[in-house]
């Protein structure tokens, strides 16, 4: 029964990677409309982030049979790797759409070329004409004598205007033939940049198509150490139930210990509020509500808590990892990091509170008027309450717990009572 429950729960993680990078292309679709510099950029961020992943596990590989950190790390590693995918495949598409381009270029200035040249082959044959003529009969004719034989002054006017039409005639023929030689060679020049462009477009596309072959065993050499692991870590399922149920025993003493700081700090306020207003009608100071509105307005562009990181476990619900029906409920992020990474505050503040969670570190919560963020998981604060904190300024350094050599600080974001997911809330975090 243990044996088909663990086929089954791998059958189940493998229709759940091709379902995201089914559904990833399907998103993909929407960004054919991205110039190649923005997917450049993308595929350089993406880059950095597996290269980053890639750090984090080396350091805990020696744990990773004892510990989800492994297995959460490199779960973000695959989701970097199959949009690294999908961008590479974006890339590609528009690759060709534009070699396309510039064949079809290609063959509409040869056919404007071939015409050009046939053009100024009639050109310069109508003047031949035209000089091999003005050449016999100059032997015949003087143009004076041409002029002065005419039986009126009127006939004589008249020659006087053909000879100068003739002249002009010549002399715009003239320059026309140059003019098409010009052109022909600017035409001459612009194939040869066109052929060039479609060389180097083409030897793109190659390396973009060897690098999504060499992308996709990588993401496939992922996924299979993943099934390894859960296939390992399946068999200590006691132990990590255990695990949980303390994780989750200590999410809601942070959260039973937020709620009752967080409501002293709006009594508090709302308190400040009456002696300043005369009334607690706002429940905020205008200092309070200005910082409130500030932090509002940068929704989706905070900094994040720490300089390098990324978000092993999002908020809300999460189903488990391993072990199937097993579901938690995150308050906020968790950010995996490198050991001794400084934690600092996102946006301007005060120091509300400073407390311990036992088995998780020290705690800090900021007050940003009708907001607070929560740094949980430091083993150093260089703060104390009622400090004054600007954006980025440092709190702290981040706790590693060395038995799973985990390095994870917990953030969270609140408006009033309320939680808020903080992917929402930092710059590029969704």
């Amino acid at each position: 029964l243990k044996k088909s429950h663990l086929k089954y729960q791998i059958l189940m993680l493998k229709l759940n990677n091709f379902l995201l990078f089914f559904f990833g292309c399907l998103l993909s679709f929407s960004s054919f409309s991205q110039t190649k510099d923005e997917l450049k950029k993308q595929k350089t961020e993406l880059e950095k982030e597996i290269s980053y992943t890639t750090e984090l596990l080396n350091k805990t590989k020696k744990n990773k049979t004892k510990s989800l950190n492994y297995l959460k790390v490199l779960e973000s590693q695959i989701k970097s790797k199959e949009q690294l995918l999908i961008t590479l495949h974006v890339e590609i598409t528009l690759i060709n759409k534009q070699i396309k381009k510039t064949e079809r270029s290609i063959i509409d200035t040869e056919e404007s070329i071939l015409k050009k040249a046939e053009n100024l082959q009639n050109l310069k044959d109508e003047y031949a004409k035209m000089i091999y003529a003005a050449f016999k009969q100059k032997g015949s004719r003087n143009d004076l004598m041409f002029i002065i034989s005419s039986d009126d002054f009127n006939q004589a006017y008249k020659r006087i205007i053909y000879l100068k039409q003739y002249t002009t005639f010549r002399k715009n023929q003239s320059q026309k033939i140059i003019e098409s030689q010009q052109e022909l060679t600017i035409k001459k020049e612009k194939l040869a940049q066109q052929k060039d462009r479609l060389i180097e477009e083409s030897a793109t596309k190659g390396f973009l198509v060897s690098s999504k072959k060499d992308e996709l065993e990588s993401v496939n050499s992922t996924k299979d150490e993943k099934e390894q692991l859960v296939k390992k870590l399946s068999k200590s399922e006691r132990l990590f139930k255990k695990k949980l149920q303390d994780k989750q025993k200590k999410s809601k003493e942070l959260d039973d210990k937020l709620r009752k700081i967080i409501e002293e700090e709006i009594r508090k306020s709302r308190e400040e509020a009456k002696k300043k207003n005369g009334d607690d009608s706002f429940g905020l100071t205008p200092e309070a509500l200005a910082l409130s509105s500030e932090f509002n307005n940068n929704k989706g562009m905070l900094p994040w808590p720490l300089e390098k990181g990324i978000i092993v476990e999002r908020y809300g619900k999460q189903k488990h990892a391993v072990f199937a029906g097993v579901e938690t409920f995150n308050n906020g992020i968790d950010i995996a990091t490198d050991k001794n990474s400084v934690v600092r505050v996102v946006f301007d503040g005060s120091i509300s509170r400073i407390f311990f969670i036992k088995g998780e570190g020290k705690a800090i919560l900021v007050n940003h008027g009708e907001y607070f963020t929560v740094y949980s998981g430091l083993k150093e604060v260089v703060v104390k309450v009622g400090d004054k904190v600007l954006s980025k300024e440092k709190l702290g350094v981040v706790l590693t717990q060395e038995v799973e050599n985990k390095t994870e600080l917990h953030f969270e974001i609140w408006k009033g009572y309320d939680k808020n997911d903080p992917s929402k809330w930092l710059y590029k975090a969704y």
